[in-house]
Formats: C-alpha cells, sequence, structure tokens
C-alpha cells in the first residue's frame, strides 16, 4: 500500500512517499520540499493560489505512482483548534460482566458527546486511560471483567470551515485525503520516545508561521495547542530594525543568527554586500541578536505560560524537545533553557521503521524540519487510532456539519 505525508506549512511544503511492505516497513519511494502558497500562520486562506501550488504537487506525485494521490495523510494546523479533557462512562452489557469491544465503542462515544464551539468539529478524542470500576489507568480493558466502563480522553476540536476548505481543496487537484492530524501529535510521533513521555516532556515545533507545542506524561497527551508565531516573526523584525528587506533580513537569520545577544561580542560586524553585492551598509552582529531573542523569548514565553496554566512550569523531568526548521538557529536551545527553566534538546525524527536506500532522501529526513511529515507517515502506516478521521468518513462528517 501507497501512503503519502504532506506537510502544509506556511512556507513549505514537505512530503514523503512511502510503500507499506507486509511486514509493517516503510520503504520510501520519494521526499520532497517545495515552497507553498495560500496558506497564513498554518491556515488555508487563498484556495486558488494554493490550487495551483497543490496541482502541479500531484502531477509529481503520480509520476512517483499512481496510488501516491489516493491516501494522503495532511497536517491540520492552526491557532484556533482546542484541546480539553472529555469523560465517557458505560455500563458493561454482557451478563458474565466481561468487557468486549462494543462496551470499549460506546465509551468513547460518549466521551465525544461533548458541547462543541460553533462551527466546531471533533478532530481527535485521544484516549488518556480506562479505568473498570474505579480502578484506573488501564491502557486496554478488552477481555477485563467489570460493572463500570470508564474512558479519560483528551479531545482536540478544528474550526470547521479550515478543515473543510482543506479536504475540499485537496480533492479538487485530484487527491484523495486519508487522514488530518493535528500538527504538534504528528511531530510528537516523530521525535519523542516512550520514556520521555512517561516522565513528563514538551515538545515544541518551531515552524514558519506558527509555533506548535505538546505536553505528556506518564505516556498520556496531557495539553496540545498551536500559537500564531513563527520564525517569519523574527524576520519580519529584523526587516523593520535593520532596515532592509524581507529576503536580506531572512538570509541573515540564517548566516549570522545567534539566539543569546549577550554571547555576541559588541565589535562583531556584518557586511551586507557579502549576502548581496549591491549594498555597502554594515551591521551590528549584537544588535541583529538582540532582535531575534527579544522575539524569541515572548515566543517561548507564550508558551510558559500555557505551562503555568497546566501546572507543569519546570516540572518535566525529561525537558524539552525542539523540532521544526527554526530550531537550526544558533543559541535556541541554550535560550529555551533559560527562559523555560528546563533541560532542552534538539529532535532529530525517528527513521527506525524506514527503508532508505537513496542517500539523497536520508540526507532531507534526518532534519528537524521533516518531523511532522515522517509522523503523519508513522501514524499513517500504523493507524494509531480511532484518532484520525479517515477516507469516506471525513467526506460525510463534514457533509453532515456544513451546508
Amino acid at each position: 500500500m501507497i501512503i503519502t505525508a504532506l506537510d502544509i506549512g506556511s512556507a513549505q511544503i514537505k512530503g514523503i512517499v512511502a510503500d507499506q511492505k507486509k511486514d509493517g516497513s516503510l520503504e520510501i519511494l520519494s521526499v520532497f520540499k517545495e515552497p507553498s502558497a495560500g496558506f497564513r500562520r498554518g491556515v488555508l486562506v487563498d484556495v486558488e493560489e494554493t490550487i495551483r501550488t497543490l496541482r502541479s504537487l500531484m502531477l509529481d506525485l503520480q509520476k512517483v505512482s499512481k496510488k501516491a494521490v489516493q491516501n494522503i495523510f495532511v497536517n491540520v494546523n492552526s491557532e484556533h483548534i482546542k484541546s480539553r479533557p472529555s469523560k465517557g462512562v458505560a455500563a458493561v452489557a454482557r451478563a458474565d460482566s466481561e468487557i468486549n469491544q462494543d462496551d470499549i465503542d460506546r465509551v468513547l462515544q460518549a466521551s465525544r458527546a461533548i458541547k462543541l464551539s460553533p462551527n466546531h468539529l471533533i478532530l481527535h478524542n485521544i484516549t488518556r486511560e480506562y479505568i473498570v470500576d474505579e480502578i484506573g489507568d488501564i491502557q486496554d480493558p478488552l477481555g477485563m471483567t467489570g460493572n463500570r466502563l470508564e474512558a479519560n480522553t483528551l479531545t482536540i476540536e478544528a474550526f470547521a470551515p479550515h478543515v473543510h476548505t482543506l479536504t475540499k481543496t485537496i480533492e479538487r487537484v485530484g487527491g484523495k485525503v486519508g487522514g488530518l492530524l493535528f500538527n504538534p501529535l504528528a511531530a510528537s510521533r516523530a521525535v519523542l520516545s516512550k520514556r520521555q513521555k512517561d516522565l513528563g516532556v514538551l515538545m515544541i515545533d518551531f515552524g514558519f508561521g506558527t509555533t506548535s507545542m505538546a505536553v505528556f506524561e506518564e505516556n498520556k497527551l496531557m495539553y496540545a495547542k498551536s500559537l500564531p508565531l513563527g520564525s517569519a516573526y523574527l524576520t519580519n523584525d529584523i526587516a523593520i530594525g535593520l532596515k532592509t528587506s524581507v529576503d536580506i533580513a531572512e538570509k541573515l537569520k540564517l548566516n549570522y543568527g545567534f539566539a543569546l545577544a549577550k554571547k555576541i561580542p559588541r565589535r562583531e560586524i556584518i557586511k551586507l554586500e557579502e549576502i548581496d553585492s549591491s549594498m555597502e551598509q554594515e551591521v551590528s552582529r549584537r544588535f541583529l541578536s538582540e532582535i531575534i531573542e527579544i522575539r524569541l523569548a515572548e515566543i517561548l514565553d507564550l508558551v510558559n505560560n500555557e505551562l503555568k496554566v497546566l501546572g507543569r512550569q519546570a516540572r518535566l523531568p525529561a525537558g524539552i524537545v525542539m523540532t521544526g526548521g527554526g530550531v537550526k538557529l544558533a543559541g535556541l536551545v541554550e535560550l529555551a533553557k533559560q527562559e523555560l527553566k528546563l533541560a532542552s534538546q534538539i529532535g532529530f525524527p525517528d527513521l527506525s521503521a524506514f527503508e532508505v536506500t537513496n542517500p539523497a532522501h536520508q540526507e532531507l529526513l534526518d532534519d528537524p524540519e521533516f518531523a511532522t511529515t515522517i509522523g503523519l507517515l508513522l501514524w499513517g502506516n500504523q493507524d494509531e487510532g480511532r484518532n484520525i478521521l479517515r477516507g469516506n468518513s471525513i467526506k460525510n462528517f463534514l457533509r453532515n456539519l456544513i451546508p
């Protein structure tokens, strides 16, 4: 079976096409990275512009395999996506009190019976634990005996028009959505180990238009959120502060930027002619780094505020694992450690489930910015869950919700 993963971001589209083998492994057929269009802060805002980009992409996918457009797993990302705990309760139906799959399905369905915000839909309903006759922390109650079954879940709801627009746009260019996954869940799937999730860990995915986060503890997803600030805001601040074009500002950020300004000597100067021969201006690298640090500290402060609400500020033993294209900025690990008072590290995707024969593919995949794409592929391969709306169920679900 061919599986395609598409991470559609505000600046880039990253994708992987893989062949699912009988033993569950994945043979990588194609890996690509292309400019994106029509997205802002993770949300599709210009359908026609996106269609032009995706139509060309679908033609390229069909050259890899005709089936590559038939089972596409796509990330969903927006500041409007919310997560909140939910609970379902059901009586065990069998006379001998043995819990069967019907009981589990009923209790999970009961946990979805929540009052949604206007024009929202349930994107995921992720099981944290089952409780049998008031005994909790059960991962799989199938075959156990009891009279009362409960499920504690984390419900993730999305703004329905955003989801509908995304799926319909992909369908218009000939693609078929196999599953949708909230961005931080995909990234977490690729970079976090079970031990980290057991101990307690914060995953931060620094994207171009958004910064996503997920908190795990005791191997349970505690919280997930996307913030409407990303590395693009650093670039814009640099362009304003140094009075340069956005293109020059991006190059300055990538080539000379540092997240901790105090570590840059005050006398260090950047000659802009090294970036653009038509420019004679000189700028202070210390000043450049101060601009970057101020904006990054603001983003990290927003993350810290979310941890405060959870009661997990500076209380996650496995610390912070950071991924996404924005983590390539030098000094970010040290700044995150300083601002959040937690051990910090860069998260590289786990490639153990993949068969990669092309060295160029290996180089692309072994990169933090491919974490979300790899996570989408892993979820699609293992079908983790009744947590993903698949195929026709997406279409039918949206048809019922949206006129």
